[in-house]
């Protein structure tokens, strides 16, 4: 079919179509109301969440991604997705034990927005040791205010067009999402435009990237673009093992049968786009055992009088096992307002030795840990693995 495009000038450029739409909605301020969005946790909720807060303006958030970052520092994968098949584990324990409001710390890519919609937080820091994370965010970010739907958040990401006349709307299935955002397919043509308008709503936010952070985000996107819903997480150094696809990640289901990640159903993306359009979610570039980010969000946080209600940590803490490094983390966690409802999400990639909750079918394994037990254990004990650390409380031995 071909598509008959146009130029509109509505504030900003905007790419527009006459049939298969192609391109950017045009963008509402973090003043602009958004959609209603209903609760996707089930269970019993452990309190009633504080009043919410107000958005950020453009400048804050621009000046807290400055003010709160380190250097970039080398990792050895492109997280352009997650690999963590068991992200959807702890759902039913983070609905009964996680309290609602407060703030949301976690690492890596697009697995925390279903975090963020399960939980609903006040605030989000994204915290990642690479600014290219960070850039990845910002992507994001502005995708999720431009998107009209579901089907339309995946074809702006794909860097595909978008036909709204026959978007499959609010009550539509993933598939469906995912099969109308991706028939149009990958068309050179059409991802020029829309990567150079969300590469300008970006920089409209006030943030100021390099030479370098604009091939960032190119290379980024075009990841998207040019793999689609088949790709998935690389080492550098390839070692010949597969890695879940986008498609199965977003299509994951919790052990109810449901999906419940952040694309499952409208409530859940809606969650995270207000949130997105409020400027309440920040990237951050930080090493957790670095001597910055974290002790600079927790006096953010402590200012705002907001503790931490979880604090997603993937596997992060694999890494920062010597004694200097996790020293270092440690003093980090103290410097973070918390309370006893403050809990920890971890992620176990099986290396060899399964951990004791991990699910058939899965590599990893996702467990939820309270903040007030882990500062007593490194206090009085510590930790002589990253197994014994996320069996911690458990039935087995865990390496004791």
């Amino acid at each position: 079919m071909a598509w008959t495009c146009r130029l509109i000038a509505l504030g900003a450029l905007v790419v527009g179509c006459r049939g298969p739409e192609v391109g950017v909605s045009p963008r509402p301020d973090a003043s602009s109301p958004a959609p209603p969005a209903a609760s996707s946790s089930s269970g019993p909720a452990p309190a009633p969440p504080p009043a919410p807060a107000a958005g950020l303006p453009n400048g804050e958030l621009a000046r807290l991604f400055r003010e709160l970052s380190e250097p970039d520092r080398y990792f050895f994968s492109d997280n352009y997705v997650s690999n963590e098949t068991s992200y959807l584990q702890p759902v039913d324990e983070l609905a009964a034990r996680a309290r609602k409001g407060g703030a949301y710390i976690g690492v890596g890519p697009e697995q925390n927005f279903t975090y963020l919609a399960l939980l609903e937080p006040q605030l989000a820091f994204i915290v990642d040791i690479r600014r290219a994370n960070a850039i990845h965010h910002l992507l994001y970010k502005v995708i999720f205010e431009a998107a009209t739907s579901r089907s339309h958040f995946v074809a702006l990401l794909l860097g595909r067009a978008h036909d709204a006349q026959t978007d499959p709307g609010p009550d539509a299935s993933l598939e469906a999402v995912l099969a109308h955002a991706t028939r149009a397919g990958a068309v050179p043509g059409t991802f020029d435009p829309i990567h150079a308008q969300l590469a300008k709503s970006i920089r409209d936010k006030g943030f100021e990237l390099g030479p370098d952070d604009d091939k960032t985000l190119l290379a980024t996107h075009r990841a998207f673009f040019d793999r689609g819903l088949e790709l998935s997480f690389e080492l550098h150094d390839k070692n010949g093992r597969k890695y879940p696809k986008l498609s199965q990640l977003l299509g994951a289901k919790d052990a109810h049968g449901a999906q419940r990640g952040f694309l499952g159903s409208e409530a859940a993306f809606r969650s995270v786009q207000r949130m997105q359009r409020e400027n309440r979610v920040i990237p951050v570039v930080g090493d957790f055992a670095g001597d910055h980010a974290l002790q600079r969000i927790g006096a953010e946080l402590k200012k705002r009088d907001l503790p931490v209600s979880v604090f997603y940590t993937s596997n992060v803490e694999q890494y920062l096992m010597e004694p200097d490094k996790w020293k270092a983390w440690t003093r980090n966690v103290d410097a973070l307002p918390s309370n006893e409802q403050s809990l920890f999400l971890r992620c176990y990639l099986d290396q060899g030795r399964r951990h004791p909750r991990q699910l058939d079918g899965h590599r990893t394994a996702t467990v939820v840990a309270s903040f007030d037990h882990f500062k007593w254990r490194s206090r009085t004990r510590g930790y002589g693995s990253f197994f014994q650390l996320v069996t911690d409380g458990l039935d087995t031995d865990a390496g004791h």
